[in-house]
């Protein structure tokens, strides 16, 4: 078990000398590696991870919407690439930023150079993206440019915050150099973004759109939200797991394959002939796998055999992640030409891989978050729960099931052209994504 950490102590990065509270006291999990004494208000990391959720239920409703289509391969519907990015923006990317801020004073010992440029990127953002995503799935193209031009510039503000606390950082670790690849990868996914967005009203684009199109969610894919994973994962899963003694070289070997291929794709991408795609291609499916081996070295090395849901969860992404790359190179073989498999290996990555390993960590970070700020302050003055306590884990597996079935059924439904299949299984997920929702609301007001 891990030590208890007291309310606004330093956080330790190794082990603690201090003495653990009476079982009944004790965090159930993880706490060191979530706190520090220059954490950001609980109200920075709480508004983002809020209104994460809200996309999520959101995202889900519209997935159930859109399941025919899916089916049917018509990735490029507006439609579509709205509820695409209530996933991709609103679930991934939100969850992101509000953890970031209460990771990087942990993880660099360093806060966020300006919360107050943090209040003012979710200000903007979140407005932003709701109006885009409507826009969208409204076909209204001022819509789409005014919230594209709200929600990136947010970006832009996150990612020179951002930049601006990686420069403060006194140490430069694997976090630190995945942290910089991906504020990069992040840049040139808005820049992306908004041409892919202009060109829906104006088609400058032409024939290059579709591979606009794929470097913009590889780039946003693997160099924003992979980079961010690995570089995270590598301090996040072995806390989590309570795992000692794995190897940590493939989690370095990740961060430096997927850098690499996308610097090439971006560099490369007016360029690209099948002589230059497979070897980019190669470089960051090679990250990936390596990022799959690191993971289960931490499964391997764990301490606490049993998992609960929100390792569950992540196992069922890491196997999601997986079974993208086996699609992968369908998918780069048959591009356009052929729709389901493209689409099912974006749903595969999207939905079941990093969807659900965001998922998973809420399970962690949620509780322990709400336990310190409310429960932490009583240790040693009153009996108070264990942060394990805070919600119920059979609901949490019911999520799980639900989630992981849900997206798989929808995968398969998608590759086999099962349009019958399609929305049951987008019910699914939206059942399991509601659960979640619910059980995150439940712990948020948690109070002694």
């Amino acid at each position: 078990m891990i030590t208890h950490v007291r309310p606004n102590a330093p956080a330790s990065t190794g082990g603690s000398n201090t003495s653990p509270p009476p079982p009944s006291m004790a965090p159930a999990f993880a706490g060191p590696g979530l706190v520090s004494r220059s954490a950001p208000p609980l109200l920075l990391p709480a508004e983002h991870f809020a209104a994460a959720l809200v996309f999520l239920l959101l995202g889900s409703g519209g997935l159930v919407w859109v399941a025919p289509d899916l089916a049917n391969g018509s990735f490029s519907v507006s439609r579509v690439v709205a509820v695409t990015h209530l996933f991709t923006l609103g679930w991934i990317t939100t969850t992101i930023m509000g953890a970031l801020y209460q990771f990087l004073p942990v993880a660099l010992q360093v806060p966020v150079r300006s919360e107050r440029v943090a209040l003012a990127t979710f200000a903007v953002y979140a407005p932003g993206l709701t109006l885009f995503v409507g826009g969208m799935a409204a076909g209204h193209h001022p819509s789409v440019m005014a919230g594209a031009v709200l929600f990136g510039s947010g970006l832009i503000l996150f990612v020179g915050n951002l930049a601006a606390t990686l420069c403060r950082a006194p140490d430069r670790n694997l976090t630190w150099w995945a942290l910089v690849g991906a504020a990069a990868s992040l840049l040139v996914t808005v820049l992306l973004g908004v041409a892919l967005s202009g060109n829906l009203g104006w088609g400058y684009l032409g024939a290059h759109r579709l591979l606009a199109l794929g470097v913009h969610i590889h780039v946003a894919v693997a160099g924003w939200v992979m980079l961010v994973v690995v570089g995270v994962a590598h301090r996040l899963l072995p806390m989590f797991l309570l795992s000692h003694g794995a190897p940590e070289w493939p989690g370095r070997a990740a961060a430096g394959l997927i850098g690499s291929g996308v610097l090439a794709l971006v560099t490369l991408h007016h360029l690209l002939t099948p002589l230059l795609l497979w070897p980019i291609a190669l470089l960051i499916a090679s990250g990936f796998v390596a990022f799959l081996a690191q993971a289960a070295f931490y499964f391997r090395h764990r301490k606490k055999p049993a998992l609960d849901p929100g390792m569950r969860l992540a196992a069922v992404a890491l196997g999601f992640i997986a079974l993208a790359l086996v699609l992968a190179p369908f998918f780069l073989t048959s591009g356009a030409a052929a729709p389901r498999v493209a689409t099912a290996y974006v749903t595969a990555l999207v939905l079941g891989g990093f969807s659900l390993f965001v998922a998973g960590h809420y399970y962690k970070i949620v509780p322990f978050l709400v336990w310190f700020h409310r429960f932490g302050p009583l240790v040693g003055k009153q009996a108070v729960p264990k942060v394990a306590d805070l919600y119920d884990p059979r609901i949490g597996n019911a999520a799980v099931a639900l989630l992981g079935v849900g997206a798989l059924g929808l995968v398969l439904a998608t590759l086999t052209g099962t349009v019958v299949a399609a929305r049951p299984a987008a019910a699914l997920f939206a059942a399991g994504a509601a659960l979640v929702a619910i059980q995150m609301l439940t712990i948020s007001r948690r109070r002694p």
